[in-house]
């Protein structure tokens, strides 16, 4: 068998294997707790979710801002890795390394298809290296599981013959997609537009919208089930709170008063409130959202190129499938112009951004192989560098002050488990902290701190009142506190004893105050 021949057929698959590796063990060596950033949502709502799907309970309120399908994904996944001894944790790390295997695999066919077997090199290698996708693939989170059901979605549709099938698996995809967060949504739009519009396959009028209707049966037989159980335990259709996120972009500082009592009932409400106002801010942020990815995403390493490629494109026309690809980016975009700017949420423009870089090479009339290996070159290398500056920073993020404390839960936390598992069969006692690490690991239930406490007394109260039995003081909450000593005494006050104590975390026991009351 020819070397070459059997090189280009199983590379792929060994490049994915050895970034699966190497992220492991990144993970391994430099997140021995998770860090404070992204997998802080993990420990606070992602991991808890999970351990009541695997103990057989799936409850609405457990999703507030996410679906139901990263939860279902790793109730499973963990079930095969606990016997190697790795916690909820760890396996979510794999989980992530997995999604992100195969979104590079899914990428190298996809690009194949659009461009040829160079520009697919070129796409899987920028792709993987580019510093937002090579950190989050070994991040506890939902975003690589959701970039693979996207890419996922679309490579189905590009890469398939046209037919029944297809378009229903594609509808099935983005369904999934938005079961993982709501985004995903787009994904069906993303394939409405591409059918009816773009028509990469020349097909009738007619055949375009059975295709159309046909995405969107796929779509609606994939979320039919959560909807009927949103329904049935919440009595509305959709009980997500992502619509906060908005209003939180949109109306802060001077403006929050202008949030009616109870909040916007719906996006077309948030809207209609000052159409002016929604449209001006909207089209103000999609410039600075694309600043913001270009210095985040391909950065100035291959950013520049990435811009050359689009002049190149607009000169020279992609064909139908390139444009239906770079649509979606283009429409992922859009919806996030929406919402605050977070680098990772542009993680399923990534493999947009490459293959426009990939295009642009191929345009080239000459040196195209030595452009190419010079500029992947010069882009690994770079980005390298952005990626090992990243691990250190996410090295530093890790709560390593509450090792002790978590090695000393069962001392600390017993009296309070047994006593609430005496009241109610299967509650767990409730800790306040700013991040949801030392719970988790505690096996407690968790409460995030209140931003508007103005003192230790205040604090207490709060906390009393949100049914805290356990209040931390460390590092992470002393970050936000103008007099770092500020909450290293509240044994002082009535009901509150020192139930754990190291020189860098305090566990404060909180006690029923009973109230005198007058004859």
């Amino acid at each position: 068998m020819d070397l070459r021949v059997t090189a280009r057929r199983w590379w792929p698959a060994g490049f994915a294997l050895a970034f699966v590796a190497t992220g492991l063990a990144l993970s391994l060596r430099h997140a021995p707790l998770g860090d404070l950033g992204v997998e802080a949502d993990f420990f606070a709502e992602l991991a808890p979710a999970a351990e009541a799907v695997a103990a057989g309970h799936l409850d609405v309120a457990n999703y507030p801002f996410k679906g139901p399908l990263y939860s279902l994904v790793l109730a499973p996944v963990h079930a095969a890795l606990a016997p190697l001894g790795l916690d909820w944790y760890r396996s979510a790390v794999v989980l992530s390394l997995l999604a992100s295997a195969l979104t590079l695999l899914l990428v190298h066919r996809l690009s194949r298809r659009l461009a040829g077997e160079r520009a697919a090199v070129v796409v899987v290698v920028l792709t993987a290296f580019t510093k937002i996708f090579f950190i989050h693939a070994h991040k506890a989170a939902t975003d690589p599981l959701f970039m693979f059901l996207v890419v996922a979605a679309v490579t189905v549709l590009l890469c398939s013959a046209p037919r029944k099938t297809t378009w229903l698996a594609t509808g099935a995809l983005a369904g999934l997609a938005w079961l993982v967060r709501d985004i995903g949504v787009v994904v069906g739009a993303w394939a409405t537009l591409v059918l009816l519009l773009v028509d990469p396959d020349h097909q009738a009028r007619r055949r375009r919208l059975l295709a159309a209707l046909c995405v969107w049966g796929g779509f609606a037989l994939v979320a039919a089930p959560w909807l009927a159980v949103t329904r049935h335990q919440s009595g509305r259709w959709l009980a997500s709170h992502n619509l906060q996120n908005i209003v939180d972009e949109f109306y802060v500082g001077a403006r929050v008063a202008e949030v009616p009592v109870g909040g916007f009932a719906s996006l077309g409400a948030l809207v209609a409130h000052d159409p002016a106002y929604f449209a001006g801010h909207f089209l103000a942020n999609l410039p600075r959202h694309f600043v913001a990815d270009l210095n985040e995403v391909p950065g100035l390493t291959y950013g520049g190129l990435a811009l050359a490629g689009m002049a190149v494109l607009v000169w020279r026309r992609p064909d139908r499938r390139q444009v239906a690809f770079l649509l979606l980016g283009f429409l992922m975009f859009l919806a996030l112009g929406a919402v605050f700017h977070r680098p990772r949420f542009a993680l399923p423009m990534v493999p947009a951004w490459a293959l426009v870089t990939a295009l642009a090479l191929e345009r080239l009339p000459r040196f195209r192989v030595r452009a190419a290996l010079a500029v992947v070159a010069c882009v690994v290398a770079l980005h390298i560098g952005h990626i090992h500056r990243s691990i250190v920073f996410y090295d530093r993020q890790q709560p390593r002050h509450l090792a002790t404390a978590i090695a000393a839960a069962p001392t600390w936390a017993a009296a309070a488990i047994a006593e609430k598992a005496g009241e109610v069969p299967g509650r767990r006692p409730v800790l306040m902290a700013r991040k949801a690490h030392l719970a988790y690991y505690a096996h407690l239930a968790y409460v995030a701190y209140p931003i508007q406490a103005v003192d230790p007394p205040d604090l207490v109260a709060r906390a009393r009142a949100r049914g805290a039995d356990f209040l931390v003081v460390g590092e992470i909450e002393r970050q936000l506190l103008p007099d770092r000593t500020a909450l290293d005494h509240l044994e002082e006050l009535p009901g509150v004893e020192v139930a754990w104590r190291d020189p860098q975390t305090t566990v404060y026991r909180l006690r029923p105050v009973r109230v005198a009351t007058g004859s």
